[in-house]
């Protein structure tokens, strides 16, 4: 275990937290709106679904830091998990955000299934590359260090998904604009 971490590894430690911090905050900001106005889910019926994940999410934090714990691969205790987990997550993360069109309870049982599923591999990814800083360096003041990194990419992976909401909302009241003012433009030209 060396003292200094490479910027190589500090990067590649960050782009794991950008990528989970794409998918985290799509839900935290567009997956109400979807279940509610898309989807057409009770808004009562979603809070309940949130609330059983929150509490499902309080048992599988500690499971999966005993399943890391017990294991021992030719790659490590954690990195196993985010190297098979991040295909089955990005699948479930789509899957989450897909509406497909059952009747109201079957909805309802879909959006539990893909959610909870969705919040048990986030933990089951970031769990086991938040338990990689202690065996990237000894030294604290380094671990400080490559965690700061880490926290900066993550939030770079929230800007992108920030970024793309307003452009998305540019984009619409623009065309709204065009739409709406054009014939007006073209209706004044004509009796004026």
């Amino acid at each position: 275990m060396g003292n200094q971490v490479s910027w190589k590894e500090r990067i590649s430690y960050g782009l794991g937290d950008t990528a989970s911090n794409l998918v985290f905050q799509m839900i935290t900001m567009y997956l109400m709106f979807v279940y509610t106005d898309v989807y057409g889910l009770n808004v009562a019926a979603i809070g309940t679904l949130f609330l059983v994940a929150r509490i499902i999410d309080a048992f599988d934090s500690p499971i999966i830091g005993v399943l890391i714990d017990r294991t021992n691969t030719k790659w490590g205790k954690s990195r196993p998990y985010f190297l098979w987990l991040a295909v089955p997550f990005a699948i479930v993360a789509v899957l989450t955000f897909m509406t497909p069109d059952f009747g109201d309870t079957g909805k309802l049982v879909y959006a539990h299934i893909t959610y909870i599923t969705l919040g048990i591999l986030y933990a089951a990814i970031n769990l086991p590359l938040t338990s990689l800083l202690p065996s990237m360096t000894s030294n604290s003041q380094e671990r400080t260090v490559v965690n700061s990194v880490r926290m900066i990419f993550g939030q770079l992976g929230g800007l992108v998904v920030v970024g793309i909401a307003l452009m998305s909302m540019l984009s619409y009241r623009q065309c709204r604009y065009w739409i709406y003012s054009r014939p007006l433009v073209h209706d004044a030209g004509r009796y004026g």
